[in-house]
């Protein structure tokens, strides 16, 4: 299926008009944006999704990125995707790639939702390792306390 097809039926998922003519489309899921680009080279053979996290908490730089080199470990924190820190500007991105002959639009609805929700729980675990902060489950910090199943 090609990239602005496959898009133009998963907004129609949603009930929400989207064009992926130029390659590229997102959209936000319970707060989360999420972009979807035509990868893989002349063929765009791939379809990449991507979400921006958030800028580590640099109190706590080296034990977010402990954190994040042992979710990649097997994808256990990950759910199947890699999360990764922008040499540019800092921030912890968490991104995935899927064999466009493998997609259709529920397959890119369930891959998208996974990601959200993977992405909603790192963001939940960024902000229970601030300083000060104090997650639900009443550590000083979450990180490394949550592996992430979907």
């Amino acid at each position: 299926m090609e990239f602005s097809t496959l898009v133009s039926r998963l907004g129609d998922k949603f009930g929400l008009e989207m064009d992926g003519s130029l390659g590229a489309a997102g959209l936000e899921i319970d707060g989360v944006a999420v972009i979807l680009q035509l990868a893989g080279g002349p063929r765009g053979d791939m379809l990449f999704t991507h979400a921006d996290l958030a800028l580590p908490p640099s109190e706590r730089y080296d034990a977010v990125v402990g954190a994040v080199l042992e979710a990649n470990f097997l994808y256990q924190g990950t759910g199947g995707a890699t999360l990764a820190v922008n040499p540019a500007d800092g921030r912890l991105h968490i991104h995935k790639y899927n064999w466009m002959e493998r997609l259709d639009a529920d397959a890119v609805l369930d891959a998208v939702g996974k990601l959200s929700d993977v992405a909603a729980a790192w963001r939940r675990i960024l902000s229970d390792s601030r300083p000060g902060a104090s997650p639900a489950d009443g550590k000083t910090s979450a990180l490394g306390a949550e592996f992430i199943s979907v």
